[in-house]
C-alpha cells in the first residue's frame, strides 16, 4: 500500500494523531543516489573533523559512500 502526504499542511497534526504513520513508515526513494553525490555529502559532514590528511579524509568519504 502507498500513502503519500503533502509536507506542507497539517501533516504535523496528522502525525500527532495518529504516530503509526511515522514511526511504522518506510522512505522508499524513487531514484538511487549517484556515487559522486554521496562522496560530496561525505565530505560535507567530515569538513570539521580533525584528520591527518585530507588523502585520509577522502578515502573515509569513499568508504561512507
Amino acid at each position: 500500500m502507498t500513502l503519500c502526504f503533502s509536507p506542507v499542511g497539517d501533516f504535523r497534526v496528522r502525525a500527532r494523531k495518529f504516530p503509526g504513520l511515522v514511526n511504522c513508515t518506510v522512505i522508499d526513494w524513487f531514484h538511487p543516489w549517484p556515487k559522486d553525490a554521496l562522496i560530496d555529502v561525505a565530505n560535507k559532514f567530515l569538513h570539521d573533523v580533525d584528520l591527518d590528511s585530507n588523502e585520509l579524509r577522502e578515502k573515509i568519504a569513499v568508504n561512507m559512500a
